[in-house]
């Protein structure tokens, strides 16, 4: 994210420890709800100002912030999210790339970590890596479930019932079935690719991420 919404964060950060422990409770949902809505982070953080400042001078009159902001949070949220600009088609574009390379360099790390593992281990095929299409597979099934699963959670922040949190195991452990799966039955191998060339993909993808993430609000 941009310098002035890095700035902004780190001060909503330290501003929220202002709020009693139940106003927190309340703005810590409606900042994971406004997570995936479709706005800026710059603009999500303008929305946690805002309603920051409501509570808080609530608080001063000790009014409760259920009755400033009403019962209905979602609805509230809806309401600020609609009267904000829109990110244009090629930002949004942007930022689903910048958020698909973090997710990808993480799944990167997390295989080059556990392969230098195993060639410790059992000195086999160093320093080259061999990937599965079970490899490719699960590594497309980890990033829609995890895409799934933050869009699910942020959009049901105000949901605490039972029928959600076991929809949201059952998709978990969906996923998990699936991924566990295409390893053990799809081990046709594709291709091999040396150690070196995946931390340097890494690298690159990181640098990729990096300046995506600057010039993004």
């Amino acid at each position: 994210m941009s310098k002035r919404t890095q700035l902004l964060l780190k001060e909503n950060n330290r501003l929220e420890e202002e709020l009693s422990a139940d106003s927190r409770e309340i703005l810590s949902d409606i900042v994971v709800y406004i997570r995936s809505a479709n706005i800026s982070p710059y603009y999500q953080e303008i929305v946690r100002r805002d309603i920051w400042q409501m509570i808080l001078d609530g608080e001063a009159r000790g009014v409760s912030a259920s009755e400033i902001i009403g019962e209905d949070y979602k609805a509230f949220c809806d309401q600020v999210i609609d009267a904000l600009p829109k990110p244009d088609k090629k930002e949004k574009l942007l930022t689903n790339l910048r958020d698909a390379l973090l997710s990808l360099i993480v799944l990167l790390v997390i295989r080059f970590c556990f392969q230098i593992i195993h060639f410790l281990l059992f000195s086999e095929e160093w320093p080259y890596f061999q990937v599965t299409a079970g490899d490719v597979v699960s590594a497309v099934l980890i990033l829609l479930a995890a895409f799934s699963v933050f869009t699910a959670i942020s959009r049901n922040a105000f949901n605490n019932s039972s029928a959600f949190n076991k929809g949201l195991f059952a998709m978990i452990f969906v996923a998990m079935i699936l991924c566990t799966c295409a390893n053990l039955f799809l081990t046709a191998p594709l291709f091999q690719i040396h150690a070196l060339a995946v931390a340097a993909g890494i690298l690159i993808f990181s640098a990729a991420y990096k300046l995506l993430d600057d010039r993004l609000d």
